[in-house]
């Protein structure tokens, strides 16, 4: 957790506040985990991509055919509001893709009392025009994926002219809030074999470009015999961060002390700056872990308070198990699909440690914190948000 310097001048009135707040929210969060009640969303607005990156498969799936309208998406979201879900993720492939859901959407999102709509983009499509829409309608917060600094960010994206398309994005949307505080701008850096030694760059530049946050995480990566040994009830996991020309995770031990440095000269850099710096996911995670790909993921409140929404409106197990469907909400009202039998068998599976990939899961990392790693996360936001 790394304070910006504007923060620390309002003293540790700042702290307190965020954990008091912080702490309820994850006694509920843990209460909800045992009650099996679903706490925000994740949906897949579709699964088309514009990017080819290196890291990720899903622009590998290029079928549109039956994906959801927007009444339809408006109909998820009545439904998870009714289950008590806060927080709406819109996610691809590329969500931007989909403008004619993405933008009504979110000002839908925002009718719903208590309800918060994040984007992840990888900014390609994401224009002046649309910055303003967004802004327009709302949205939260927005996830600029940036893997590195000019060239380094294309040769990962798969695209010539990613890096100039991000930059763009980010004035444009940092100028349509003008002196709002929303949505919060965050970087969001995916260390990997192919970046480990640059990523640290991206700091100077979303500090220069005015953005609030940095988050750091580390790659995953599954390959196919590791899938063929999840296979649960005859279904197949279909992960999209899967190997394909060469690793994403790190070669040797080497590699993984240079990001371990490089992220400590970071957390001292970021001291002198007005950006958070988000880590937690790389701290976590120990040499050999970042070597072998293995995680410690002794639950999972993914598949026990995420909704899971593919582009065919399927409720899913959890995005990595798009075919382990527990129902689809064009049919049955979600109400009746979670915790449903299938749903219950899922939970099973995992608690059984049935399905290898599951050790080997790095959203396990990034969304599975336990009480303290989370309040140490929700307090560095709280500070984050305060920096202006």
């Amino acid at each position: 957790m790394v304070i910006p310097k504007t923060v620390k001048r309002r003293g540790l009135g700042t702290y307190f506040k965020g954990a008091v707040n912080s702490l309820g929210y994850l006694l509920g969060r843990e209460i909800r985990y045992y009650r099996k009640q679903p706490t925000d969303a994740l949906f897949f607005i579709t699964y088309r991509c514009t990017s080819h990156c290196r890291t990720c498969t899903l622009w590998q799936r290029s079928d549109s055919a039956g994906e959801m309208t927007l009444a339809e998406w408006k109909r998820a979201v009545d439904m998870c509001h009714e289950m008590g879900v806060k927080g709406v993720e819109l996610f691809g492939g590329d969500a931007l893709l989909r403008l004619d859901v993405l933008i009504p959407l979110v000002a839908y999102i925002k009718t719903k009392s208590g309800m918060e709509a994040d984007l992840v983009t990888n900014s390609n499509l994401l224009t002046d025009e649309v910055a303003r829409q967004l802004v327009g309608a709302g949205i939260d917060d927005i996830w600029f994926s940036i893997d590195g600094v000019s060239a380094w960010h294309n040769q990962i994206r798969g695209r010539d002219d990613a890096f100039e398309r991000v930059d763009k994005a980010i004035d444009a949307v940092l100028k349509a809030r003008g002196s709002n505080r929303l949505p919060r701008v965050r970087a969001n850096t995916t260390i990997s074999n192919l970046n480990y030694d640059h990523f640290d760059e991206v700091l100077a530049y979303a500090e220069s470009k005015g953005m609030d946050f940095l988050h750091c995480e580390y790659a995953g990566e599954f390959w196919d015999e590791l899938l063929d040994q999840s296979i649960i009830d005859g279904i197949r996991p279909n992960p999209y961060f899967v190997r394909q020309e060469g690793r994403s995770i790190l070669a040797n031990d080497e590699q993984a002390r240079i990001i371990k440095a490089r992220v400590e000269q970071m957390k001292k850099d970021v001291r002198r700056m007005h950006i958070s710096l988000q880590s937690e996911n790389v701290d976590r995670l120990t040499i050999k872990q970042m070597t072998t790909g293995l995680c410690d993921n002794r639950r999972c409140y993914i598949n026990h308070t995420k909704v899971t929404i593919d582009p065919r409106g399927n409720i899913t197990g959890c995005g990595f198990f798009g075919d382990w469907i527990l129902g689809n909400i064009r049919e049955q009202p979600l109400r009746d699909i979670w915790n449903n039998d299938r749903h219950r068998r899922f939970m099973k599976h995992f608690a059984n440690r049935d399905m290898n990939i599951c050790d080997h899961c790095i959203m396990g990392v990034q969304r599975n914190p336990n009480l303290w790693q989370g309040l140490r996360n929700h307090i560095n936001q709280a500070l984050g948000r305060a920096r202006s």
